[in-house]
């Protein structure tokens, strides 16, 4: 068993906190990025708790061997995930949503040799209809417990003593949700309807066209709709504009490079992801991030 405790200052850092999942973020409202991570791991269950000051994008790919579960502490839109119930993630190639800021959400991933029952519809988003009472009562001690390892072991390895009570406690838990065959599971029908997908496709074209990324005409153009259907497909599952959110995504993945890669320079990383005006780019940058291009390279490099 392990307990891993991490804050992270760069979105891009706290995508790769989580062992064993495939995650791309990129930070899409303005500030600067703070995010903590609690992960309780044994054998067969595992349970994560994340949080983060900033709306991020999540592009994910999940552990194939578990069922994963999102229970929502603190999700503000209700867009994906609602606090009344639980969500079972699907079986897929990526999963891709947008946390709105000040999230705070757990995730219990259990091995897929238990609950065979939650195979049915397993590639779709689905919710479990837990009973109010055990739904709450196991996100408040979850919730605790999180909050006792954040305040109380930050610093400190938990004892083999306390990592048994720990996996107890998940393990508890996870019986209180799960272990009753008539559990009712429902496709959650709105996280498929036509506005997702018409993000989804925006997003996917932009990152594919990085050097050349395609106006909001053509992307209009692209999948037949109107400007206006556009604009409210990315208010309502973004909560930003077409232009602001496609924009943060190109300079995410010029911070990604400036991270990644020491022998790229500043103009170079920039050009690569359409930027080729050096003083919009440093200020849309700077606007983002809080910190200028320049900064983030030599903070990257500093030994």
């Amino acid at each position: 068993m392990t307990v891993t405790l991490k804050h992270c200052g760069d979105v891009t850092e706290h995508a790769l906190s989580l062992a064993g999942w495939q995650q791309e973020f990129d930070q899409v409202q303005e500030g600067r990025f703070s995010g903590d991570i609690v992960d309780i791991a044994g054998e067969q269950i595992r349970l994560v708790r994340e949080s983060a000051n900033l709306a991020i994008s999540q592009s994910m790919q999940f552990p194939p061997h578990q069922w994963h579960l999102v229970i929502p502490i603190h999700w503000p839109n209700n867009s994906i995930y609602r606090s009344d119930t639980v969500t079972v993630l699907p079986r897929c190639e990526q999963f891709w949503s947008v946390a709105s800021a000040h999230y705070d959400l757990m995730v219990v991933s259990v091995d897929r040799s238990r609950y065979g029952w939650l195979e049915r519809d397993d590639q779709r988003l689905r919710t479990l209809e837990v009973p109010a009472q055990c739904l709450v009562a196991v996100r408040q001690q979850w919730q605790a417990m999180t909050n006792y390892l954040r305040m109380e072991q930050a610093n400190v390895e938990p004892t083999p003593a306390l990592q048994r009570v720990l996996l107890q406690q998940v393990e508890e838990g996870i019986d209180l949700l799960l272990n009753n065959d008539i559990r009712s599971l429902k496709h959650d029908e709105e996280c498929y309807r036509t506005r997702r997908y018409i993000v989804d496709r925006c997003h996917t074209l932009t990152k594919a066209q990085a050097e050349d990324p395609p106006s909001i005409m053509t992307l209009c153009n692209q999948l037949n709709i109107s400007r206006r259907t556009l604009q409210y497909s990315f208010q309502a599952e973004t909560g930003q504009s077409p232009v602001h959110y496609l924009r943060a995504l190109r300079l995410n993945a010029v911070r990604r490079s400036l991270l990644q890669e020491p022998w790229l320079g500043v103009a170079d990383a920039a050009a690569l992801q359409g930027f080729f005006h050096h003083s919009y780019f440093s200020r849309e940058y700077c606007r983002l991030f809080k910190e200028l291009p320049s900064d983030t390279r030599k903070r990257a490099h500093s030994p």
